[in-house]
């Protein structure tokens, strides 16, 4: 045999497989990687490194450590840390509860009063940006979001944010945000080979960008510890390389309560989110007592993953797989068919969502918007049913959700935004980074905003960090970058005088490019001006024209002026109130009648 032959055969015939075993149980991997004081990033994508989370609880629990934590939100999973008294500072966008509705959580609350907690409020997008630019290595990254808001405002005595004139553009300015670099990243993954090059499916949320920018490298979690074989077949879907990584643990069901999302991979069975699971720790935040029993049964009670996974049973594991099925709507929807279809008419609730609809697709029809970036709760429910109207008329626009979402279908029976069912039907998984830097906020967008808000002003300008007496509300999430960057945006909100106000509490997002708002009781527009007026009424029985005007001016904090041409404006019918009902048969946002049928049981 030639010589050149022997070396094919000695170094080149098989592929070299690292000889690297980073194995280890996951309370080993943060007894030995973390310690007090540290700098945490765990990383928010669409399957949550929550078992690490609860790991840390447990190694810390009676503790002082002291962590600083980043990451785009800090919600369920998050809030034991938080309890526990194991953050020290929380670097987030938001802060508070996401299901089933978003609202404040009573665990931080009462962090912040006790002055255990302190919250640094950002966005969604530039929490992502912030540890991308640490990951690459410059010092600062630019901006869209941020100027104008009170956020901006908070940040620029530390040189955190900056606003700078642009050279380019004679007096036009831009943002700078200061990089961030953690010590240490947790992250979940499908899948990864013993070294740490590891499988994670989109949506990537805010993606590995604080994995690769962390100090000391990633404990790493899995659902699977597979070949390397399998690792390069699949190298399409590997996301962090083994070069970051100190520990790999095999962790399945290590996102719980999240789910994990695949498609494509027959040895990957997706789950669900678990929903009875977050709501059990919702109501348990309600007393520091009952949470603490809460955490001590099903966090500090179980000694590690293995011994909480037994405890949430086969049963609960089995349905979290039938849920994560692109078809399992349709069952659930059955359980609420006599509601669905009872003649009932419209509460101020729907009649809201569904107006809110009819402008967005009126927006996007008349000022030809090719994408429609949606905010949680009404703003989902308002987007999801215009784009069905829409659809009726033959006009095309493409949905996003701020995590990754592109191009969904939205599915009915679970009105959350990132709804499993949902993202089988995506064109494009990514992550918050292109939704809401590029799609939502580039250079060439064209598109409409729709987000709530807690508190909105008469310029459009909306609070949603902190209320008149300076408590803490839940922070900005994707909000901000929406207002700032889209072409436009639609916002949907109660009609109460202590929301609807002359001046807001804080700015958490700039009413510049806000132009329309839709209440319980009408519309309001800016029609070419910086304020609001009122152009359309809700017809309601026993109300003529100006007795319903008064009523809306009375549940106003401002002067409101009224269009000469307003109009009363056509009731629901019955097939919109019908379909959005279907992507809320609970009534989460809705407001539950006396007669609905309660969630259809989970074995727990």
């Amino acid at each position: 045999m030639t010589a050149w032959r022997e070396l094919v055969e000695k170094r080149l015939d098989r592929l070299y497989d690292s000889r690297q075993d980073k194995t280890m149980p996951l309370a080993e991997a943060v007894r030995k990687f973390v310690r007090p004081g540290m700098k945490i990033n765990p990383c928010a994508m669409q399957a949550r490194a929550s078992a690490a989370t609860y790991q840390l609880c447990r190694e810390f629990a009676g503790k002082d450590p002291g962590f600083e934590l980043i990451a785009s939100s800090m919600g369920n999973t998050g809030l034991a840390l938080v309890h526990l008294g194991l953050v020290k500072k929380a670097v987030v966008s938001f802060a508070g509860e996401s299901y089933p509705t978003p609202g404040p959580s009573k665990v931080i609350a009462r962090a912040l009063a006790k002055g255990a907690l302190e919250i640094e409020n950002w966005s969604m997008l530039t929490i992502s940006q912030r540890l991308l630019a640490g990951a690459m290595g410059v010092p600062y990254l630019a901006t869209r979001s941020l100027a104008g808001s009170s956020i901006g405002e908070d940040l620029k005595p530390e040189h955190k944010f900056i606003e700078m004139p642009d050279p380019s553009n004679p007096g036009q300015t831009f943002g700078l945000l200061q990089a961030y670099r953690p010590d240490i990243s947790f992250v979940h993954a499908w899948a990864a080979d013993k070294e740490g090059n590891a499988i994670i499916h989109p949506p990537y949320g805010e993606n590995v960008y604080g994995a690769l920018a962390a100090r000391e490298g990633v404990i790493l979690t899995a659902d699977h510890i597979v070949p390397t074989d399998f690792i390069r077949e699949h190298a399409a879907l590997v996301r962090i390389p083994a070069a970051i990584v100190r520990s790999v643990s095999h962790v399945p069901y290590g996102a719980h309560p999240s789910g994990n999302f695949c498609k494509g991979i027959p040895e990957f069975v997706p789950y669900g989110n678990d929903y009875d699971f977050m709501q059990d720790c919702r109501i348990a935040q309600a007393t520091e007592a009952s949470f603490t029993a809460w955490v001590n049964e099903w966090i500090l009670g179980t000694k590690d993953h293995a011994e909480y996974i037994r405890k949430l049973g086969q049963a609960r594991l089995d349905h979290l797989h039938f849920v994560a099925r692109a078809d399992s709507w349709k069952t659930e929807l059955e359980a609420f068919d006599e509601s669905l279809s009872d003649g009932r008419p419209a509460n101020p609730v729907e009649a809201m969502v569904i107006h809110a609809s009819r402008e967005v697709a009126r927006r996007i029809r008349d000022k030809h918007y090719t994408t429609c970036l949606s905010g949680v709760g009404y703003a989902t429910l308002m987007a999801w049913l215009a784009a069905h109207t829409l659809r009726d008329e033959g006009h095309e626009f493409t949905m996003m959700a701020e995590t990754g979402i592109y191009g969904h279908d939205p599915r009915p029976a679970d009105p959350f935004v990132f709804n499993y069912r949902t993202l089988p039907t995506t064109t494009v998984l990514t992550d918050i980074f292109e939704t809401l830097g590029l799609h939502t906020g580039g250079a060439s967008n064209r598109c409409l905003g729709t987000f709530g808000a807690g508190q909105i002003d008469k310029f459009g300008n909306v609070n949603s960090t902190r209320s008149a007496d300076g408590s803490f509300i839940v922070g900005s999430g994707g909000a901000n970058d929406i207002a700032t960057a889209a072409s436009e945006s639609v916002v949907c909100a109660h009609q109460r005088k202590q929301t609807y106000v002359d001046k807001v509490d804080y700015i958490t997002s700039p009413g510049g490019k806000v132009d329309c708002v839709v209440s319980t009781m009408g519309r309001f527009e800016k029609r070419g001006g910086n304020e609001f007026i009122l152009t359309g009424y809700f017809g309601a029985e026993g109300l003529d024209k100006d007795e319903a005007i008064a009523e809306i001016k009375a549940r106003c904090g401002w002067d409101l002026k009224v269009a000469e041409d307003i109009e009363e404006l056509a009731p629901p019918t019955e097939e919109e109130t019908i379909l959005l009902r279907m992507f809320d048969p609970n009534n989460y946002f809705l407001g539950k009648p006396a007669d609905a049928p309660a969630q259809p049981a989970v074995a727990k």
